[in-house]
Formats: C-alpha cells, sequence, structure tokens
C-alpha cells in the first residue's frame, strides 16, 4: 500500500458478469484469467472486489467482479 495518494488519471476498472459468460462459471474464470493474463508487466492490481447477488429467478446465481488497476510508478518498479 502506498503511504501517499496518488492521483487515479490512470486509474482503470474493470467490471466482468456473469451474464457476459451465460451464467457459466468456468467461461466467467477463463474470461477474467484471460484479461489478468494479458495485462502489461507495468500493471498493478490495487484491488478486486467480488459480488454475489445470489440467485436469478431462472435459478442461476448472479455475480460479478470488479477489478481496479492502474500503471505502476517509477519507484514501484524498481
Amino acid at each position: 500500500m502506498l503511504s501517499k495518494p496518488i492521483k487515479a488519471t490512470s486509474t482503470e476498472i474493470v467490471v466482468f458478469t456473469s451474464s457476459e459468460y451465460r451464467n457459466d462459471v468456468q467461461d466467467f474464470q477463463e474470461g477474467v484469467n484471460s484479461w489478468l493474463h494479458t495485462q502489461p508487466d507495468n500493471i498493478v492490481i490495487e484491488d478486486i472486489v467480488y459480488q454475489h447477488c445470489g440467485t436469478s429467478s431462472r435459478g442461476k446465481d448472479v455475480f460479478s467482479i470488479a477489478i481496479v488497476s492502474r500503471a505502476a510508478t517509477k519507484d514501484e518498479l524498481k
């Protein structure tokens, strides 16, 4: 964790939802992992927020993941 605040100009938030992957848990996990693996080496993942919203009327679990990331500062790359 940083000792002082940073500007949020380079912060990116990506949201993955179960509906994007036809509520298939394995496809969802593969999609998230694929995105993580394609990020450049200078990216810092600040937070990963998992949200489970219960079950839909069709009996499928509704869930999402939000990933907060940013480019690393020069000091962090040392």
